[in-house]
């Protein structure tokens, strides 16, 4: 569990730090499959990689990304739960909070299968 604790945690401080794809690249296996809001699942690092791209190319800055709680645990001691509000705004000055859960399933230091679950409108 320490090891699943400081991937988290440094995949976290990576994504606070606006190193989004960073984290992607250093954090998530090649299979993951990754489920938005219950939404049909994007499988392999490839097909993901494209979808963020396009969800970052919204995006002009980040002023802040906050977390509210962490929590870990799984039958496998492998899942964790981050609680997210971050804080966006686009090319136009247009501010937006989202606020938002990633569910990650981990097996060897890589997040294998991941749900975001989105609360209220997420675009801009």
């Amino acid at each position: 569990m320490t090891k699943l604790k400081n991937n988290v945690e440094q995949l976290n401080t990576l994504i606070k730090e606006g190193k989004i794809m960073e984290a992607f690249e250093k954090y998530y296996g090649e299979e993951v499959i990754i489920q938005v809001n219950g939404n049909s699942p994007v499988k392999g690092k490839d097909a993901n990689r494209k979808r963020e791209m396009i969800f970052l190319q919204e995006i002009e800055k980040l002023n802040s990304a906050d977390i509210n709680s962490v929590t870990f645990g799984g039958t496998e001691d492998n899942v964790s739960m981050t609680e997210w509000a971050i804080k966006i705004e686009n090319k136009d000055g247009i501010k937006k909070t989202i606020y938002r859960v990633n569910v990650q399933h981990w097996k060897d230091n890589k997040i294998i299968n991941e749900k975001l679950y989105f609360c209220g409108d997420q675009k801009f």
